[in-house]
């Protein structure tokens, strides 16, 4: 049987074939244009399924799972703190992440913001009287801070120090990252100089520096060096953690004050001169040395809550120095060699002076008002300790405040006779 064999056949089951369609296409623009007047809902979002991405042992042989792409973090700009608001919006001089590449003076007022370079060979030289203040960037959350890899050059003076100093009211520790001298060998002079509110005030590597009358308060660690070098007097350090860290370093210090820091000095490998130095009120050790070479001249380490010195390892010299009223242990020597001579053992919250072996001597010191023993010794060595004043000049009573081998069977000897008979009048 032939079908549509006329083409009015044909055009009678078209007609009946796109009928339904019509009908939908013209439903469809109804709903469209009742919804752009607002009289039907706006149309459901599509719905993406996201596949997630297969563990690389679901993976098939030879695949390597794709990660979806991460957007990078928006950097927002820091927050500042309202009890402590920036001191300064703009300095006469101002500065953002930035490098200095040729000799500048400053004076007035200066304003980092970030970061500031300065790049060898050029040299900074900073006027009597001018404050450097740091601050964040807006372009990053990063602590500000000055590196040195050229020179710097400040001229302060008494009456007008040169400041450097968070860019907020009250400074504390870690407002600001500090000055970083990076393998900058030339001879950078800091005179008659404050520095507050910093992670590390003078950070120090491969670098030479000489310093007078510095003052630095509230950092996490007033100096910090190593492999450096530093001639440094009239310094104070003071309301930090550590006062000065030095490591494979040389250090020279003189008629400095480091007090009320959880800890005094903290030196490894070092070259540790100190002359006319004291070290107070530290909550922990004035000194505490690892493999150093020491000479102590003149100072005094006082009321220091874990005690005058704690030296390991180490070698030198302490004479004419004062050990007093500090807790737990006036000088502590662990396989330590020293001459110790000339020197005041008096008022401490414990033993005057320990020891661990004999390779340390002991003469024409003063020992006197310890609460524990004068000396003691923990080792099976012998420590010759002849020529002291203990606080008496009776035999018995000198014994009695000695701790070795007579009194613990563990411990050594300490040969304390000939003794002197009254104080010695070169002990300060």
């Amino acid at each position: 049987m032939i079908l549509f064999r006329t083409p009015t056949h044909r055009l009678f089951v078209a007609c009946i074939l796109l009928f339904p369609l019509l009908s939908a296409c013209t439903a469809f623009s109804a709903w469209d244009t009742s919804w752009q007047r607002g009289d039907a809902p706006p149309p459901a979002p599509l719905a993406v399924e996201r596949s997630p991405v297969p563990a690389a042992s679901e993976m098939p042989a030879g695949e390597i799972p794709v990660a979806a792409p991460q957007l990078p973090d928006t950097v927002d700009p820091p927050l500042p703190d309202p009890g402590r608001p920036p001191v300064v919006s703009q300095g006469d001089i101002s500065y953002e992440n930035t490098t200095i590449t040729e000799d500048v003076v400053w004076s007035g007022s200066v304003l980092v913001r970030g970061y500031l370079v300065i790049a060898s060979p050029a040299t900074v030289r900073i006027e009597p009287g001018t404050v450097v203040r740091f601050m964040k960037s807006l372009l990053s959350r990063q602590t500000p801070r000055l590196v040195v890899m050229g020179r710097l050059h400040c001229n302060g003076s008494a009456g007008q120090p040169v400041r450097f100093t968070p860019n907020v009211a009250r400074p504390e520790r870690g407002d600001w990252g500090g000055i970083l001298l990076l393998s900058s060998e030339k001879r950078n002079q800091l005179d008659h100089v404050l520095i507050e509110g910093a992670t590390a005030g003078i950070e120090a590597g491969f670098s030479t520096l000489s310093a007078t009358d510095v003052a630095i308060r509230r950092c996490t660690v007033g100096m910090l060096l190593r492999d450096s070098s530093a001639s440094l007097s009239a310094a104070s350090v003071d309301d930090c953690e550590t006062g000065l860290e030095l490591l494979d370093s040389e250090v020279d210090l003189r008629d400095s004050a480091l007090s009320s820091n959880q800890r005094g000095i903290v030196a490894r490998r070092t070259t540790l001169v100190l002359l006319a130095v004291s070290l107070r009120e530290n909550q922990q050790s004035g000194v505490t040395a690892l493999d150093c070479r020491v000479r102590f001249t003149s100072c005094q380490l006082a009321a220091n809550g874990g005690g005058g010195a704690h030296l390991a390892e180490s070698e030198g010299n302490i004479s004419g120095s004062r050990f007093v009223a500090n807790r737990g242990v006036g000088l502590e020597l662990v396989s330590s060699r020293l001459k110790v001579q000339g020197s005041l053992f008096t008022a401490t919250a414990g033993d005057g002076m320990r020891v661990n072996d004999g390779r340390s001597l002991v003469w024409g010191n003063s020992f006197e008002g310890n609460s524990g023993y004068n000396l003691a010794i923990s080792g099976h060595d012998r420590i010759v300790a002849v020529g002291n004043w203990w606080g008496s000049d009776q035999e018995s009573s000198i014994a009695a405040k000695l701790l070795d081998g007579t009194k613990d069977p563990r411990g050594g000897r300490v040969e304390f006779f000939p003794w002197l008979v009254q104080r010695p009048v070169n002990v300060p």
